[in-house]
């Protein structure tokens, strides 16, 4: 394989989820192939068929109203949507123009970690990530406070100025902005929350601020004293150039190598604050830059289950008869969109592949691409007897999905112009996978490829 052609699987593999052969060929011959990733012409929200607003989302009174039978039917309903919300944006990763757009959405969901449990919450939280997320951090800040996801989740909505709350502001700069006891002090925290005093959503999802229940007296954050309120506690925040090296920190670690190297870090740290934070051209700036494509930075990463996913779904337009199939894999894999563990996130890395997991994800090559079985909902112990295993579980659905194996083959093998392994595994293969390849050389296409993505390098890029 030559060195541009890995450049470019290297970089899509981290700044999307993978391409196609065909997808390569026509981004190899434009030669630039980092200005597509910034290309937003054909972003658009996503289009998930809801219906309207008001009858999805009743108000206290009109729930007040309605017996428990019609109380269980409505929370059921919403369930279903907001996993067809859950659903759709997957496809979306899947299929969208804008590679980046959504692998960095699904960044910032780790980064800005929310439970939601509503449809309608759900598209507004995913398109403020997916809409902003290329865009300057202020207004991505800004969008996500504001949103009525983050609003409920972090109880801003019981923030008020005679008992202020202080979840949203110890979060604001713990996790999402300067980093735990970093620029900051207790007394902060305690006057922020006052500054977002009064910060609600109303009905129809639309932010305001509460007069009678904000606080505007004067307050002292970071050394500075006015009347402030949400908005200038940003600004203030992003004045401090711990804001951009946080920021930068966990990009490093998410798209370059969880192992971060100060020196670069520091480099994408100044580019972040001296572009006032502007997310494309910092990404830009790392995509361009040639430590980015050192052998040390390739396959180092261990993909999370949705991305691992969504990449296969990719690479083989994976379309099941069930879509309720990417749930239950979501589930035992344990990452659900619109679920994280905490607000902190998914911990990522090597949290992803305990015995159990690892165990699971080395087999769902097989199951995706060989019509095979998943586990429902269920955490399936390795050290069983298998056919124990199936006796006390019982319920397993079958993962049936059409595939065109001849397309397949052509788009991703038609000039073989480098091998399976170079085209679907980032890195070097250990010892062991050159022997277990040398040791089965298959003919039939098919099964040579869910040979290759079975192997423990596949969960890398």
């Amino acid at each position: 394989m030559n060195k541009t052609y890995k450049k470019l699987l290297h970089l899509y593999s981290r700044a999307g989820f993978g391409l196609t052969r065909s997808r390569a060929d026509h981004l190899l011959s434009n030669k630039d192939f980092v200005s597509p990733l910034l290309d937003l012409s054909q972003l658009k929200p996503l289009e998930v068929d809801l219906p309207p607003l008001e009858e999805g989302m009743p108000n206290y009174g009109e729930m007040k109203m309605m017996s428990a039978d019609e109380k269980r039917e409505k929370q059921k309903t919403r369930n279903q949507n907001t996993q067809k919300v859950l659903l759709n944006w997957i496809d979306q990763m899947q299929t969208g123009e804008c590679d980046l757009v959504e692998k960095m959405a699904l960044f910032w969901h780790g980064h800005f970690a929310c439970r939601i449990r509503n449809p309608y919450i759900a598209i507004q939280y995913t398109d403020t990530l997916r809409m902003k997320g290329l865009g300057d951090f202020k207004s991505l800040l800004m969008g996500v406070s504001q949103s009525r996801g983050m609003i409920d989740y972090l109880h801003l909505k019981q923030n008020n100025k005679r008992k202020p709350n202080e979840d949203f502001a110890r979060e604001l700069c713990e996790l999402f902005t300067l980093g735990r006891d970093n620029g900051y002090t207790e007394a902060d925290v305690k006057e922020i929350a006052r500054c977002f005093t009064g910060w609600v959503s109303d009905r129809n999802l639309n932010f305001k601020v509460v007069n009678k229940r904000h606080d505007d007296g004067e307050k002292t954050v970071f050394g500075k004293t006015g009347n402030f309120g949400g908005e200038d506690v940003i600004d203030l925040i992003l004045e401090k150039r711990e804001c951009a090296y946080f920021i930068s920190h966990k990009i490093y670690k998410y798209f370059v190598n969880p192992v971060p190297e100060e020196k670069r870090v520091q480099e994408v740290a100044d580019k972040l604050y001296d572009t006032n934070y502007d997310i494309g051209k910092t990404m830009a700036y790392i995509f361009n830059s040639s430590w980015f494509y050192q052998e040390k930075n390739i396959g180092v990463k261990i993909k999370s289950p949705i991305e691992l996913m969504v990449t296969m779904k990719k690479q083989f337009d994976l379309s099941p008869k069930n879509r309720k199939s990417w749930m239950i894999l979501q589930r035992n894999l344990d990452q659900v969109l619109y679920n994280p563990p905490n607000v902190a996130g998914w911990p990522g890395d090597k949290s992803w592949i305990d015995a159990s997991r690892l165990a699971q994800r080395l087999r769902l090559p097989s199951a995706l691409l060989n019509n095979g079985e998943i586990p429902l909902a269920y955490k399936e112990d390795y050290d069983q007897d298998p056919m124990e295993d199936r006796r006390r579980m019982k319920q397993y659905r079958k993962f049936q999905c059409e595939i065109d194996w001849d397309k397949i083959e052509k788009e991703h093998y038609e000039d073989k112009k480098c091998s399976l392994v170079e085209l679907m595994i980032r890195g070097e293969l250990s010892d062991e996978g050159k022997q277990y390849i040398s040791e089965n050389q298959l003919t039939n296409f098919k099964d040579k490829m869910i040979q290759i993505l079975s192997l423990p390098e596949y969960q890398l890029c």
